[in-house]
Protein backbone atom coordinates (compact mmCIF):
# COMPACT_ATOMS: atom_id res chain seq x y z
CA UNK A 1 0.00 0.00 0.00
CA UNK A 2 1.35 3.39 -1.02
CA UNK A 3 0.34 6.57 0.78
CA UNK A 4 0.87 8.53 -2.45
CA UNK A 5 0.56 7.12 -5.94
CA UNK A 6 1.62 9.43 -8.79
CA UNK A 7 0.66 8.38 -12.31
CA UNK A 8 2.87 10.11 -14.87
CA UNK A 9 6.49 11.22 -14.55
CA UNK A 10 6.46 14.53 -16.37
CA UNK A 11 7.50 17.64 -14.46
CA UNK A 12 4.12 17.87 -12.64
CA UNK A 13 4.47 14.34 -11.24
CA UNK A 14 8.10 14.82 -10.24
CA UNK A 15 7.48 18.23 -8.64
CA UNK A 16 4.59 16.75 -6.66
CA UNK A 17 6.72 13.85 -5.41
CA UNK A 18 9.47 16.25 -4.33
CA UNK A 19 6.99 18.48 -2.47
CA UNK A 20 5.24 15.52 -0.81
CA UNK A 21 8.57 14.31 0.53
CA UNK A 22 9.38 17.78 1.94
CA UNK A 23 6.12 17.69 3.90
CA UNK A 24 5.89 14.00 4.76
CA UNK A 25 9.20 12.33 5.56
CA UNK A 26 7.84 8.81 5.94
CA UNK A 27 4.90 8.42 3.55
CA UNK A 28 5.41 5.78 0.84
CA UNK A 29 5.58 7.38 -2.65
CA UNK A 30 5.40 5.55 -5.97
CA UNK A 31 5.64 7.13 -9.41
CA UNK A 32 4.22 4.97 -12.22
CA UNK A 33 4.87 5.97 -15.84
CA UNK A 34 4.45 4.65 -19.36
CA UNK A 35 7.81 6.26 -20.19
CA UNK A 36 10.78 3.90 -19.99
CA UNK A 37 13.09 6.46 -18.40
CA UNK A 38 12.94 8.88 -15.43
CA UNK A 39 11.67 12.47 -15.77
CA UNK A 40 13.61 14.40 -18.40
CA UNK A 41 13.77 17.97 -19.70
CA UNK A 42 11.02 17.88 -22.31
CA UNK A 43 11.71 21.58 -22.95
CA UNK A 44 15.07 20.68 -24.50
CA UNK A 45 13.74 18.35 -27.19
CA UNK A 46 13.72 20.98 -29.97
CA UNK A 47 17.31 22.01 -29.24
CA UNK A 48 18.44 18.35 -29.19
CA UNK A 49 17.32 17.86 -32.80
CA UNK A 50 20.70 19.25 -33.89
CA UNK A 51 22.83 17.83 -31.07
CA UNK A 52 24.29 14.52 -30.00
CA UNK A 53 23.35 13.76 -26.42
CA UNK A 54 23.44 11.14 -23.73
CA UNK A 55 20.14 10.26 -22.04
CA UNK A 56 21.75 10.82 -18.63
CA UNK A 57 22.35 14.47 -19.61
CA UNK A 58 18.65 15.25 -19.87
CA UNK A 59 17.33 13.64 -16.68
CA UNK A 60 15.92 16.23 -14.28
CA UNK A 61 17.07 14.14 -11.27
CA UNK A 62 19.70 11.41 -11.13
CA UNK A 63 19.10 7.91 -9.69
CA UNK A 64 20.76 8.84 -6.42
CA UNK A 65 18.14 11.53 -5.78
CA UNK A 66 15.25 9.04 -5.95
CA UNK A 67 17.08 6.71 -3.55
CA UNK A 68 17.95 9.51 -1.15
CA UNK A 69 14.34 10.76 -1.09
CA UNK A 70 12.97 7.20 -0.89
CA UNK A 71 10.76 7.72 -3.94
CA UNK A 72 10.01 4.53 -5.87
CA UNK A 73 9.52 4.40 -9.64
CA UNK A 74 7.72 1.83 -11.77
CA UNK A 75 8.55 2.70 -15.39
CA UNK A 76 7.36 1.30 -18.71
CA UNK A 77 4.05 0.57 -16.97
CA UNK A 78 0.53 1.55 -17.96
CA UNK A 79 -2.31 2.15 -15.51
CA UNK A 80 -5.58 1.13 -17.15
CA UNK A 81 -8.08 2.42 -14.58
CA UNK A 82 -8.66 3.34 -10.97
CA UNK A 83 -11.01 1.41 -8.72
CA UNK A 84 -12.17 4.52 -6.85
CA UNK A 85 -14.22 2.64 -4.23
CA UNK A 86 -11.36 0.40 -3.14
CA UNK A 87 -8.50 2.87 -3.75
CA UNK A 88 -6.69 0.61 -6.19
CA UNK A 89 -4.92 1.28 -9.50
CA UNK A 90 -5.38 -1.53 -12.02
CA UNK A 91 -2.39 -1.93 -14.34
CA UNK A 92 -2.61 -3.08 -17.95
CA UNK A 93 -0.97 -6.36 -16.94
CA UNK A 94 -3.69 -6.98 -14.31
CA UNK A 95 -1.53 -6.08 -11.32
CA UNK A 96 -3.17 -3.91 -8.64
CA UNK A 97 -1.62 -1.13 -6.54
CA UNK A 98 -3.34 0.13 -3.39
CA UNK A 99 -3.08 3.83 -2.56
CA UNK A 100 -4.15 6.37 0.02
CA UNK A 101 -4.12 9.36 -2.33
CA UNK A 102 -3.50 9.40 -6.09
CA UNK A 103 -2.33 12.09 -8.49
CA UNK A 104 -3.09 11.90 -12.21
CA UNK A 105 -0.24 13.65 -14.02
CA UNK A 106 -0.74 11.91 -17.36
CA UNK A 107 0.31 14.92 -19.43
CA UNK A 108 -0.65 15.62 -23.03
CA UNK A 109 -0.06 14.14 -26.46
CA UNK A 110 0.84 16.03 -29.61
CA UNK A 111 -2.19 17.13 -31.62
CA UNK A 112 -2.01 15.94 -35.21
CA UNK A 113 -4.75 17.51 -37.38
CA UNK A 114 -6.74 15.13 -39.61
CA UNK A 115 -4.85 16.06 -42.78
CA UNK A 116 -5.18 13.71 -45.77
CA UNK A 117 -2.34 11.11 -45.79
CA UNK A 118 -1.12 12.17 -42.33
CA UNK A 119 -0.37 8.50 -41.57
CA UNK A 120 2.35 8.44 -44.26
CA UNK A 121 5.86 7.37 -43.33
CA UNK A 122 7.97 10.44 -42.58
CA UNK A 123 5.38 12.40 -40.57
CA UNK A 124 6.44 13.13 -36.99
CA UNK A 125 5.10 14.99 -33.96
CA UNK A 126 7.79 15.42 -31.32
CA UNK A 127 6.44 15.19 -27.79
CA UNK A 128 8.68 12.57 -26.19
CA UNK A 129 12.31 11.47 -26.27
CA UNK A 130 11.30 8.43 -28.34
CA UNK A 131 9.65 10.76 -30.87
CA UNK A 132 12.85 12.80 -31.08
CA UNK A 133 15.07 9.76 -31.60
CA UNK A 134 12.73 8.37 -34.31
CA UNK A 135 12.74 11.73 -36.11
CA UNK A 136 16.55 12.05 -35.98
CA UNK A 137 17.04 8.53 -37.33
CA UNK A 138 14.57 9.01 -40.19
CA UNK A 139 15.76 12.51 -41.11
CA UNK A 140 19.48 11.65 -41.05
CA UNK A 141 19.78 11.18 -44.83
CA UNK A 142 16.90 13.46 -45.86
CA UNK A 143 17.18 17.02 -47.21
CA UNK A 144 13.84 18.83 -47.18
CA UNK A 145 11.82 19.24 -44.00
CA UNK A 146 8.44 20.95 -43.67
CA UNK A 147 7.20 22.03 -40.25
CA UNK A 148 3.45 22.48 -39.88
CA UNK A 149 2.88 25.09 -37.17
CA UNK A 150 4.59 28.45 -36.72
CA UNK A 151 4.33 28.74 -32.94
CA UNK A 152 7.34 28.98 -30.64
CA UNK A 153 7.96 25.21 -30.62
CA UNK A 154 7.65 25.07 -34.41
CA UNK A 155 10.18 27.89 -34.86
CA UNK A 156 12.62 26.40 -32.34
CA UNK A 157 12.39 23.08 -34.17
CA UNK A 158 12.85 24.80 -37.54
CA UNK A 159 16.05 26.48 -36.33
CA UNK A 160 17.46 23.17 -35.02
CA UNK A 161 16.58 21.37 -38.26
CA UNK A 162 18.31 24.17 -40.20
CA UNK A 163 21.40 23.66 -38.03
CA UNK A 164 21.42 20.03 -39.22
CA UNK A 165 21.96 21.39 -42.73
CA UNK A 166 18.46 20.67 -43.99
CA UNK A 167 16.20 22.87 -46.10
CA UNK A 168 13.34 24.00 -43.89
CA UNK A 169 9.89 25.44 -44.57
CA UNK A 170 7.41 26.51 -41.89
CA UNK A 171 3.67 26.51 -42.64
CA UNK A 172 1.42 28.71 -40.49
CA UNK A 173 -2.33 28.74 -41.12
CA UNK A 174 -2.80 32.08 -39.31
CA UNK A 175 -2.17 35.30 -41.22
CA UNK A 176 1.10 35.90 -39.42
CA UNK A 177 3.65 34.03 -37.32
CA UNK A 178 3.31 34.13 -33.52
CA UNK A 179 0.03 35.97 -33.94
CA UNK A 180 -0.81 35.50 -30.25
CA UNK A 181 2.49 36.91 -29.03
CA UNK A 182 3.39 39.63 -31.54
CA UNK A 183 1.70 42.50 -33.30
CA UNK A 184 1.58 42.42 -37.08
CA UNK A 185 4.61 44.69 -37.65
CA UNK A 186 7.01 42.69 -35.45
CA UNK A 187 5.69 39.41 -36.78
CA UNK A 188 6.64 40.56 -40.29
CA UNK A 189 10.08 41.57 -38.99
CA UNK A 190 10.46 38.12 -37.40
CA UNK A 191 9.47 36.47 -40.67
CA UNK A 192 12.11 38.48 -42.55
CA UNK A 193 14.76 37.44 -40.01
CA UNK A 194 13.77 33.78 -40.36
CA UNK A 195 13.93 34.04 -44.15
CA UNK A 196 17.41 35.58 -43.90
CA UNK A 197 18.46 32.54 -41.84
CA UNK A 198 17.28 30.34 -44.68
CA UNK A 199 14.00 29.26 -43.07
CA UNK A 200 11.19 29.66 -45.60
CA UNK A 201 7.80 30.72 -44.25
CA UNK A 202 4.28 30.34 -45.63
CA UNK A 203 1.58 32.22 -43.70
CA UNK A 204 -2.19 32.35 -44.07
CA UNK A 205 -2.20 28.95 -45.76
CA UNK A 206 -3.42 25.71 -44.23
CA UNK A 207 -2.02 22.29 -45.12
CA UNK A 208 -4.65 20.57 -47.23
CA UNK A 209 -2.88 17.31 -48.02
CA UNK A 210 0.33 15.43 -47.38
CA UNK A 211 1.70 14.14 -50.68
CA UNK A 212 3.12 10.63 -50.63
CA UNK A 213 4.73 8.06 -52.90
CA UNK A 214 4.47 4.40 -51.89
CA UNK A 215 3.31 5.49 -48.45
CA UNK A 216 6.31 7.79 -47.90
CA UNK A 217 6.13 11.57 -47.63
CA UNK A 218 7.08 13.48 -50.80
CA UNK A 219 5.64 16.92 -50.03
CA UNK A 220 2.58 18.89 -48.98
CA UNK A 221 -0.23 20.68 -50.76
CA UNK A 222 -1.43 24.01 -49.33
CA UNK A 223 -5.00 25.32 -49.29
CA UNK A 224 -4.19 27.64 -52.25
CA UNK A 225 -3.08 24.65 -54.34
CA UNK A 226 0.65 25.35 -53.96
CA UNK A 227 2.85 22.27 -53.51
CA UNK A 228 6.07 22.13 -51.48
CA UNK A 229 8.56 19.28 -51.76
CA UNK A 230 9.47 17.50 -48.54
CA UNK A 231 10.82 14.12 -47.50
CA UNK A 232 10.13 14.69 -43.78
CA UNK A 233 7.24 16.52 -42.09
CA UNK A 234 7.05 17.62 -38.48
CA UNK A 235 3.70 18.62 -37.00
CA UNK A 236 3.83 21.26 -34.24
CA UNK A 237 0.13 22.04 -33.86
CA UNK A 238 -0.26 22.05 -30.09
CA UNK A 239 -1.26 19.35 -27.61
CA UNK A 240 -4.33 17.59 -26.23
CA UNK A 241 -4.68 16.40 -22.62
CA UNK A 242 -4.39 12.64 -22.02
CA UNK A 243 -7.61 11.75 -20.21
CA UNK A 244 -8.10 8.06 -21.10
CA UNK A 245 -7.31 6.80 -17.59
CA UNK A 246 -9.66 9.35 -16.00
CA UNK A 247 -12.44 8.38 -18.44
CA UNK A 248 -11.94 4.66 -17.74
CA UNK A 249 -12.19 5.45 -14.02
CA UNK A 250 -15.46 7.44 -14.35
CA UNK A 251 -13.86 10.67 -13.24
CA UNK A 252 -15.29 13.92 -14.59
CA UNK A 253 -13.57 15.02 -17.81
CA UNK A 254 -13.97 17.64 -20.52
CA UNK A 255 -10.92 18.69 -22.54
CA UNK A 256 -8.93 17.74 -19.43
CA UNK A 257 -9.54 16.08 -16.06
CA UNK A 258 -11.86 18.39 -14.10
CA UNK A 259 -10.38 19.64 -10.81
CA UNK A 260 -11.06 22.57 -8.49
CA UNK A 261 -8.61 25.37 -7.64
CA UNK A 262 -6.91 23.02 -5.15
CA UNK A 263 -6.31 20.58 -8.07
CA UNK A 264 -8.66 18.08 -6.43
CA UNK A 265 -11.32 16.08 -8.28
CA UNK A 266 -14.81 15.44 -6.88
CA UNK A 267 -13.36 12.24 -5.40
CA UNK A 268 -11.46 13.81 -2.51
CA UNK A 269 -8.35 11.57 -2.56
CA UNK A 270 -7.90 11.91 -6.35
CA UNK A 271 -5.98 14.87 -7.76
CA UNK A 272 -4.79 15.98 -11.22
CA UNK A 273 -2.02 18.38 -12.24
CA UNK A 274 -0.07 19.46 -15.28
CA UNK A 275 -1.12 19.29 -18.93
CA UNK A 276 -3.96 16.85 -18.21
CA UNK A 277 -5.72 19.01 -15.59
CA UNK A 278 -8.63 21.33 -16.39
CA UNK A 279 -9.50 24.11 -13.95
CA UNK A 280 -12.74 25.89 -14.84
CA UNK A 281 -12.69 25.97 -18.63
CA UNK A 282 -8.94 26.06 -19.22
CA UNK A 283 -6.06 23.60 -19.62
CA UNK A 284 -2.45 24.76 -19.88
CA UNK A 285 0.24 23.04 -21.91
CA UNK A 286 3.27 24.78 -20.38
CA UNK A 287 6.23 23.25 -18.54
CA UNK A 288 6.45 26.10 -16.00
CA UNK A 289 2.71 25.89 -15.25
CA UNK A 290 2.91 22.10 -14.83
CA UNK A 291 5.85 22.44 -12.44
CA UNK A 292 3.99 25.01 -10.34
CA UNK A 293 0.84 22.85 -10.29
CA UNK A 294 2.95 19.87 -9.20
CA UNK A 295 4.38 21.80 -6.26
CA UNK A 296 0.96 23.01 -5.13
CA UNK A 297 -0.75 19.63 -5.50
CA UNK A 298 2.12 17.95 -3.62
CA UNK A 299 1.58 20.29 -0.68
CA UNK A 300 -2.20 19.84 -0.87
CA UNK A 301 -1.90 16.05 -0.85
CA UNK A 302 -0.06 16.41 2.48
CA UNK A 303 -2.76 18.57 4.05
CA UNK A 304 -2.43 22.11 2.67
CA UNK A 305 -5.28 23.94 0.93
CA UNK A 306 -3.43 26.07 -1.62
CA UNK A 307 -5.13 27.35 -4.75
CA UNK A 308 -3.58 27.41 -8.19
CA UNK A 309 -3.98 30.65 -10.12
CA UNK A 310 -4.03 30.73 -13.90
CA UNK A 311 -0.58 31.89 -15.09
CA UNK A 312 -0.09 35.22 -16.80
CA UNK A 313 0.70 34.82 -20.53
CA UNK A 314 4.29 35.58 -21.51
CA UNK A 315 6.78 33.90 -23.83
CA UNK A 316 10.35 34.11 -25.06
CA UNK A 317 11.83 33.07 -28.40
CA UNK A 318 15.62 32.83 -28.67
CA UNK A 319 17.01 31.26 -31.84
CA UNK A 320 20.24 32.29 -33.55
CA UNK A 321 20.49 36.05 -33.22
CA UNK A 322 16.72 36.47 -32.76
CA UNK A 323 15.56 37.39 -29.26
CA UNK A 324 11.92 38.29 -28.63
CA UNK A 325 9.95 38.60 -25.40
CA UNK A 326 6.19 39.15 -25.29
CA UNK A 327 3.70 39.51 -22.44
CA UNK A 328 -0.04 40.12 -22.21
CA UNK A 329 -2.21 41.55 -25.00
CA UNK A 330 -0.41 42.99 -28.03
CA UNK A 331 -3.33 43.55 -30.40
CA UNK A 332 -7.09 44.00 -30.35
CA UNK A 333 -9.78 46.61 -30.22
CA UNK A 334 -9.05 49.79 -28.29
CA UNK A 335 -5.38 49.00 -27.75
CA UNK A 336 -2.90 51.88 -28.06
CA UNK A 337 0.76 51.32 -28.85
CA UNK A 338 3.84 53.04 -27.42
CA UNK A 339 7.05 52.36 -29.34
CA UNK A 340 10.73 53.19 -28.84
CA UNK A 341 13.80 52.17 -30.87
CA UNK A 342 17.41 52.27 -29.80
CA UNK A 343 20.52 50.68 -31.38
CA UNK A 344 18.47 48.17 -33.37
CA UNK A 345 16.39 47.25 -30.32
CA UNK A 346 12.61 47.74 -30.38
CA UNK A 347 10.48 48.26 -27.28
CA UNK A 348 6.68 48.28 -27.47
CA UNK A 349 4.11 48.76 -24.76
CA UNK A 350 0.35 48.41 -25.23
CA UNK A 351 -2.34 50.24 -23.28
CA UNK A 352 -6.08 49.83 -22.99
CA UNK A 353 -8.34 52.17 -21.01
CA UNK A 354 -5.23 53.86 -19.61
CA UNK A 355 -3.67 50.64 -18.27
CA UNK A 356 -0.71 48.69 -19.60
CA UNK A 357 -1.99 45.38 -20.95
CA UNK A 358 0.96 44.11 -23.01
CA UNK A 359 4.55 44.56 -24.09
CA UNK A 360 7.09 43.28 -26.62
CA UNK A 361 10.89 43.48 -26.45
CA UNK A 362 12.84 42.89 -29.66
CA UNK A 363 16.55 42.07 -29.47
CA UNK A 364 17.14 43.53 -26.00
CA UNK A 365 15.04 41.37 -23.67
CA UNK A 366 16.79 42.21 -20.39
CA UNK A 367 13.84 44.23 -19.08
CA UNK A 368 11.27 41.44 -19.28
CA UNK A 369 10.62 41.57 -15.53
CA UNK A 370 9.84 45.27 -15.85
CA UNK A 371 7.35 44.51 -18.62
CA UNK A 372 5.73 41.82 -16.42
CA UNK A 373 5.53 44.29 -13.51
CA UNK A 374 3.80 46.86 -15.73
CA UNK A 375 1.39 44.44 -17.36
CA UNK A 376 0.60 41.97 -14.60
CA UNK A 377 1.28 43.85 -11.35
CA UNK A 378 0.06 47.35 -12.26
CA UNK A 379 3.41 49.03 -11.57
CA UNK A 380 3.90 52.60 -12.80
CA UNK A 381 6.15 53.11 -15.84
CA UNK A 382 8.25 55.66 -13.89
CA UNK A 383 9.12 52.95 -11.34
CA UNK A 384 10.68 50.64 -13.96
CA UNK A 385 13.88 50.72 -16.05
CA UNK A 386 11.64 51.16 -19.10
CA UNK A 387 11.06 54.77 -18.01
CA UNK A 388 14.49 55.64 -19.48
CA UNK A 389 13.55 54.11 -22.84
CA UNK A 390 10.16 55.83 -23.09
CA UNK A 391 11.06 59.24 -21.65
Amino acid sequence: MYDYLIIGNGIAGLAAAEEIRKNDENGKILIVSKEEIPTYWRTRLSALIAKDFDKDDIYVKKDAWYQEKNIEEKLDTEVEKLDLENNKAILANGEEIEYGKVLLATGARAFVPPIKNVESKGVFAIRSLDDLISFKEYAADKKEVVIIGGGILGLEAAFSVKELGKEVSVIEAADYILNRQLDHALSKKLEESLNEMGIKTYTGKATEEILANDGKVSGIKLSNGEEIKADVIMVQAGVRSIIDLAKNSNLEVDRGIIVNDNLQSKKENVYAAGDCAQIGNFTIGLWTASQEMGKIVGRNMTGAKETYEKPKPFSTLMIGNIKVFSAGMTSGEGIEEMKAEKDGNIYKLFKKDGKFVGGILWNDIKMQNDVKDLVFNGKNLEDTKLAEIFK
